[in-house]
């Protein structure tokens, strides 16, 4: 993401499937998908969890999985959804009666349909509003068995995104850094005014500590600690401090910011991303 965050998530996507289904697919889900990863054209493939509601929490599913004979029906609408209508493969993500859960479904099963759902960042990305209209699958479409963890698959997704938010604020730095000293206003460089000078400092800083709570969820996950609280605190501090960081490089840039002739209104749009994905995590 350290130069376009929309396109990081397009190919990030597929391969969050990919692990989704290593770590906890049962026997028969990873031999049936996971070759496809490996072959000449791995499958376009997308996580769907977001859902066009208010303060959506993604532990409080408006999606609904009821179980039928050896079946389960799927009904809802999922928003945001990166490569949907292109995606071979999607995990969806849906309340049953025994709680969240994630549900394989193949594109292309009767019931499923996309609309576009532009929003002001991730374009690159082809978001779709996808409608799940008493689409079957069977049962053997759950993901994982008893060991499946709800809570972990959302919290790594989150971990995901704080590092994506990061890449794009570095990005973003690394910009603007050299802009200001060779930018003049009045004689000499922007960087000798104090206010644009603090300003680089703060973004600075506020990198900085992204990047250490990011990798901080990342490394007790990776070593198999708990990692929620971690993880949520990350969220928390990428979102907000993303988007500040997307607003103070157009303001830096000043007219050159509110341009596509520069990258910094593109970083500004999608670093707004990260501010409402996953919304109301608990800590």
């Amino acid at each position: 993401a350290n130069g376009d965050l929309s396109l990081a998530l397009g190919i990030l996507c597929p391969i969050s499937v990919a692990n989704a289904l290593t770590q906890w697919g049962d026997a028969t889900q990873q031999s049936k998908y996971l070759p496809d990863f490996c072959g000449d054209r791995p499958p376009l493939a997308t996580i769907a969890v977001n859902e066009p509601v208010p303060l959506f929490n993604p532990h409080q599913l408006a999606t609904r999985a009821v179980q039928r004979g050896n079946d389960w029906v799927l009904n809802g609408t999922k928003a945001l959804v990166p490569l949907a209508n292109r995606s071979e493969i999607l995990l969806v993500a849906a309340q049953t009666a025994q709680g969240p859960a994630v549900f394989i479904v193949e594109g292309g099963t009767k019931g499923l349909s996309f609309v576009d759902d532009r929003g002001m960042g991730l374009r690159a990305t082809g978001l779709c509003r996808v409608t799940l209209e008493d689409v079957v699958v069977p049962a053997g479409a759950k993901l994982g068995t008893a060991d499946f963890d709800y809570r972990q698959f959302i919290d790594y997704g989150t971990i995901g995104w704080c590092a994506l938010a990061t890449g794009t604020a570095q990005a973003a730095l690394d910009y603007l850094v050299p802009y200001v000293n060779e930018r003049v206003a009045f004689g000499e460089p922007i960087s000798h005014r104090q206010a644009v000078a603090f300003m680089i400092a703060n973004i600075g800083i506020e990198l900085e500590s992204m990047r250490l709570l990011t990798w901080r969820a990342a490394s007790r996950a990776e070593q198999g600690l708990d990692f929620h609280r971690d993880a949520a605190l990350a969220r928390v501090l990428c979102a907000e401090r993303g988007m500040e960081i997307g607003t103070n490089a157009v303001q830096l840039l000043g007219g050159h910011g509110f341009t596509k002739e520069h990258p910094a209104e593109r970083w500004y749009r999608d670093l707004r991303a990260v501010g409402i994905q996953y919304n109301g995590l608990h800590l």
